[in-house]
C-alpha cells in the first residue's frame, strides 16, 4: 500500500473511530438526559438531513478545490460540532438546562456535525478513484472499507473502556480525534491538484446508472442506523439490562461488527476479488442471516454472533456500493459520485433512526423484520436486473460494462 492509500485509510479510520466512540452511549445517554426514544431518533434524523443536503456539495467541492482541502475541512467542521455537542451534554447532565433546551441544542449541534460529516468520506473515495484503475477499484474501495471496519473495532472497544470513567468521556475523546484527523490529512496526505471543472454537473441522485448503487447504499445505512440505535434499546429491554450494562454490551457487539468488516475487506483485497454485484448479493444474504438470528433468540452470545454476521454483511456491501458507483460514472464525476454515495448515508440516517424508533414503539421486533424484508428485495434487484458501470476511467458515459 502506497503512502496516499495509507493516509486515506488512516483518515477514514480516525473519522469512524470518532463517530463510533459515541454510538454505544447514545441510547443510555438519551434516557439519562430524560429525552424520549422518539426525540432521540428525531435528533439524529434531523442531523442527517444536513448531511444529505451537504454531501453532494462536498463532492463538487472535492472536484473543484481538491480532495485534501475537502478532507481537512470535514475534520475541522466535525470537531467544532462535537465540541458544542459535548458542552450541551455536560450542561444537561448537570441539570443546568431544561429538557426542551437540551433537545434543541443537541439537534442543532448534530445538524452542524452532519453538514461536515460527509466531507471526509467524499474526499477519500474520490481520491481513491483517482489513483486506482477500474480493475483495481473494488480493491481500492475495500481499503476504505477495511479502515471503516478497523474504526468500528477500535471505537466501540475504546468507548467501553472510557465509559467506566464517565458517560461523557467518549465525547471528549471523539472531539480530540477529529482535531487529530485534520492534522494527519494536512501534513501527510498527498493528492493530485484539483481538476477545476468548468462544465455543469451532469451526475445526480437521479442518474440511471447510479440509482441501483445509491438505493443499496441508502438501505445499508438504514440498516446500520437501525442496529446502532434500536438495538441498544432491544438489548436493554430483551435482557433486562441497566443503561451502563447495555452500553457495554453494545460496545462489544459493535466491536465484533468492526472485526468482521475488517476481515472481509482484507480477504477482498488479498484473495476474493469479488465484483461489486457479488459483494452486494453476499452482503445482503449475511444481513438476512444475522437479523433472523437476532430475532429468534434472547441471549447475549447469540446476539454477539448475530452482530458478527451483520458485520460480514456490511463488509461486503460497503466496498461493493462504493466501487459500483465509481464505475458507473466517468473520471470527471468521481467527486460528485462519492458525494452522492455519502448522501445515501445521510438519507439512511434520516430514515433509519426515526422509522426504527417509531416501529420499536409499536413492537420491539418490527424494525428488524422490516430490514430483513428489504434485504430480500435488494437480493432480487441485483440478482435479476442488470446493473451497469463505466468501462473506462476517462469516459463520461454512464452506461457500459456489467459490474
Amino acid at each position: 500500500m502506497n503512502r496516499t492509500k495509507a493516509t486515506i485509510a488512516i483518515s477514514i479510520a480516525l473519522s469512524i473511530v470518532a463517530t463510533t466512540l459515541i454510538l454505544p452511549i447514545l441510547a443510555p445517554l438519551i434516557r439519562e438526559l430524560h429525552l424520549s426514544v422518539v426525540q432521540g431518533g428525531l435528533m439524529l434524523s434531523i442531523g442527517s438531513v444536513a448531511m444529505v443536503v451537504a454531501a453532494p456539495l462536498w463532492g463538487i467541492v472535492s472536484d473543484r478545490y481538491g480532495r485534501k482541502k475537502t478532507i481537512v475541512a470535514g475534520f475541522l467542521g466535525v470537531f467544532a460540532g462535537y465540541a458544542v455537542y459535548t458542552l450541551v451534554v455536560v450542561g444537561g447532565l448537570s441539570g443546568a438546562m431544561s429538557v426542551t433546551a437540551i433537545f434543541l441544542a443537541l439537534t442543532a449541534s448534530r445538524a452542524f456535525v452532519g453538514a461536515f460529516l460527509s466531507a471526509v468520506p467524499s474526499g477519500a473515495q474520490a481520491l481513491m478513484a483517482d489513483i486506482t484503475s477500474p480493475s483495481e477499484r473494488a480493491g481500492g474501495m475495500a481499503i476504505i472499507g477495511g479502515a471503516t471496519g478497523l474504526g468500528l473495532i477500535v471505537g466501540p472497544a475504546v468507548s467501553g473502556v472510557l465509559v467506566a470513567g464517565g458517560i461523557t468521556w467518549p465525547l471528549y475523546a471523539a472531539t480530540a480525534l477529529c482535531a487529530s484527523g485534520a492534522l494527519v490529512a494536512l501534513f501527510f496526505l498527498k493528492a493530485p491538484p484539483a481538476a477545476s471543472p468548468v462544465r455543469p454537473q451532469r451526475t445526480s441522485l437521479f442518474s440511471a446508472a447510479l440509482q441501483p448503487w445509491l438505493v443499496a447504499g441508502i438501505l445499508l445505512w438504514v440498516a446500520i442506523a437501525t442496529v446502532q440505535i434500536s438495538a441498544g434499546f432491544y438489548f436493554q429491554d430483551r435482557l433486562n439490562l441497566d443503561g451502563e450494562t447495555a452500553a457495554g454490551m453494545l460496545s462489544v457487539a459493535l466491536t465484533l461488527v468492526g472485526i468482521a468488516m475488517f476481515v472481509v475487506q482484507f480477504l477482498q483485497v488479498r484473495i476474493m476479488g469479488f465484483t461489486p454485484r457479488a459483494l452486494v448479493l453476499s452482503g445482503a444474504g449475511s444481513w438476512i442471516a444475522g437479523l433472523l438470528l437476532l430475532l429468534s433468540t434472547a441471549n447475549a452470545s447469540a446476539y454477539y454472533l448475530a452482530y458478527t454476521l451483520l458485520g460480514l454483511g456490511a463488509g461486503f456491501l460497503l466496498p461493493g456500493i462504493m466501487a459500483g458507483a465509481s464505475l458507473a460514472v466517468g473520471h470527471d464525476d468521481q467527486g460528485v459520485a462519492a458525494g452522492l454515495v455519502s448522501a445515501s448515508q445521510g438519507i439512511g440516517f434520516i430514515i433509519g433512526p426515526a422509522a426504527s424508533t417509531m416501529l420499536y414503539e409499536w413492537n420491539e421486533t418490527l424494525p428488524f423484520w422490516s430490514l430483513a424484508g428489504l434485504m430480500v428485495v435488494l437480493i432480487l434487484r441485483f440478482a435479476f436486473i442488470p446493473v451497469h458501470g463505466a468501462p473506462f476511467p476517462n469516459t463520461s458515459a454512464t452506461g457500459g460494462a456489467d459490474v
